[in-house]
């Protein structure tokens, strides 16, 4: 099958799946669905978080409330990169209660879907941002400690390049934000050389 084919099915699979009490919920009356990607098949790089919010789930698109937001704008200034060079995505597909971080049950629910994403797309380089998303895709633990330098990842066979998470509690702290800045610059040296670390 074709890449996009294989991600055209996969989605499908993931919007139906009710495997976690927190698949296709209904929370105030209102329905919150399975966010599986942006489906940019084409893109290069791919960037994971960790699961979608309350903006998200309403418009069936991963990272598109306050961080994306935040995001796309630090991407374009600094790396002069629109958000549709990016595949984006989420270690878990489905809002969780209170946004709070997913159970280790959830993040082993969608590893499948993540499995076979990661597959079909092939990215020359997956970008991380927050700690459990680096953590899942890496096994390793720390953001603190790793941001900013790329780590190969044994299981997808890519490096990943781990971001703090661009979310306002980081990026209104004037040393997160000069960190992450600085990171940005370090994954456009990285993206220039073909993604392969120094």
């Amino acid at each position: 099958m074709e890449k996009i084919e294989q991600l055209t099915a996969l989605k499908s699979e993931c919007l139906a799946c009710r495997r976690c009490q927190i698949g296709g919920q209904m929370i105030e009356g209102r329905f919150l669905g399975n966010v599986f990607s942006n489906m940019n098949t084409a893109a290069e790089y791919m960037v994971v978080g960790q699961n979608p919010g309350r903006d998200e789930t309403e418009r069936a698109e991963p990272f598109v409330g306050v961080s994306g937001k935040m995001f796309d704008q630090l991407v374009e200034e600094v790396l002069g990169m629109s958000r549709s060079m990016f595949y984006i995505s989420n270690t878990v597909r489905c809002y969780t209660p209170g946004n709070r971080r997913p159970m280790p049950e959830e993040v082993g629910n969608c590893r499948e879907f993540m499995d076979r994403e990661i597959a079909a797309l092939k990215p020359k380089t997956i970008i991380s941002l927050g700690g459990p998303a680096f953590e899942q895709l890496t096994g390793m633990h720390g953001i603190m400690k790793h941001h900013g330098n790329p780590k190969f990842s044994p299981r997808y066979g890519v490096f990943v390049f781990p971001l703090l998470h661009p979310s306002p509690i980081n990026l209104n702290d004037p040393k997160k934000l000069e960190l992450f800045v600085a990171d940005l610059v370090k994954l456009e040296e990285f993206i220039r050389r073909g993604c392969v670390p120094e």
